[in-house]
């Protein structure tokens, strides 16, 4: 039997993105801010030079403000860390200030990624759970493009019609219809895995990646969706409030839930694939139809057993039919039980948040 843990949902805000213009150029293009923590240097914020106008020098500042309180952003910057405003605030005052002298501009905040981590009761799931999302989101009738990085391709790539074979490890989208962001959705241990150079982290993650996988879903606010929620010309230390950080998450939550969004096309999906099964499992027979719909056995074996469910008309014939060819086909084919219920733990969660 699988060993199973307790779900668990981390929801908040992750990297903030600020531009602001100022007289004053400095020596570098890049400058990026750290901290030590345990003999471990942590970066948690890059600020650029982009370009000079009018006397005037911009720069764009990245701020990964989960990391300017923990070692990782695995789990963001929540409510509750809304106490620690000063140190959060104390820390980037002083790298700018080290900079800039007591001249610092107004930080007018661009961009906010408003973020989940969900920690699978089923480690197993989280492929299954990302190649589903990704189908769900691959849709020709909306006009929003998916880009698709998996273990065959490292780089991302448009998909516009859903390939079993690339076993996909993040995505992200364009610009949503509602004109607010746009979306990403990845294996988040295997990104700080591909992302870090030391080598004992990089055992430490590794082994973290036996123990658990965690999904990471985000929604990237451009400066109309910051607008729309926060106001015009929003700076960064009042993002940092916990009444900011609540309305963020109140529209996060909504979001995930509106038309055309996360969960409609998941449910979508699942319609459409019922189905199918529906229909196919009665012009077949039982091992035809599992040989035909082996990219539906790696994402859940019930939409099969649901199939055969409505070919016989009976639950129990249906359930010793499907266990049966299951047992004649392991060789052949890759079986996976249990992402739905991961999806419906997951909902669950999200509801409460």
């Amino acid at each position: 039997m699988k060993e199973k843990q307790k779900p668990q949902l981390d929801c908040g805000v992750d990297g903030i993105n600020i531009m602001f213009a100022t007289n004053y150029e400095l020596e570098q293009d890049i400058y990026h801010f750290t901290r030590n923590e345990c003999n471990k240097k942590i970066e948690y914020a890059t600020l650029k030079k982009i370009k000079a106008t009018n006397e005037q020098i911009e720069y764009a500042l990245y701020v990964n403000l989960p990391k300017i309180l923990r070692n990782t952003n695995i789990q963001p910057y929540s409510v509750l860390d809304c106490t620690k405003y000063a140190r959060v605030y104390q820390s980037l005052f002083d790298q700018l200030t080290q900079l800039f002298g007591m001249n610092i501009p107004e930080l007018i905040v661009t961009g906010i990624e408003c973020s989940f981590s969900y920690t699978l009761a089923d480690k197993e799931l989280l492929k299954p759970m990302l190649n589903y999302i990704t189908r769900a989101f691959i849709s020709k009738s909306k006009e929003m493009h998916v880009y698709v990085k998996g273990v065959q391709s490292k780089r991302y790539e448009k998909c516009e019609v859903y390939c079993d074979s690339l076993q996909v490890q993040s995505f992200r989208t364009s610009r949503a219809s509602d004109c607010l962001g746009s979306f990403k959705c990845y294996n988040k241990l295997q990104e700080q895995l591909d992302h870090e150079s030391v080598l004992e982290t990089q055992e430490q993650i590794k082994q973290q990646m036996k123990e658990k996988s965690v999904l990471r879903f985000e929604w990237i606010l451009n400066r109309r969706g910051v607008t729309r929620i926060l106001g015009q010309n929003t700076v960064l230390w009042s993002v940092l409030s916990a009444n900011s950080i609540k309305a963020l998450m109140a529209s996060y939550k909504k979001q995930l839930f509106e038309i055309d969004q996360l969960y409609d096309r998941m449910n979508r999906l699942g319609r459409d694939i019922r189905y199918v099964m529906r229909k196919d499992a009665k012009c077949y027979t039982p091992k035809e139809f599992v040989l035909s719909h082996k990219d539906i056995c790696e994402l859940d074996y019930s939409f099969i057993k649901y199939g055969l469910t409505e070919k016989y008309g009976n639950k129990r014939t249906a359930q010793k039919t499907a266990s049966r060819i299951k047992t004649e086909l392991a060789d052949r084919v890759k079986f996976t039980e249990g992402l739905i219920e991961e999806l419906r733990l997951l909902k669950k969660l999200l509801l409460a948040m």
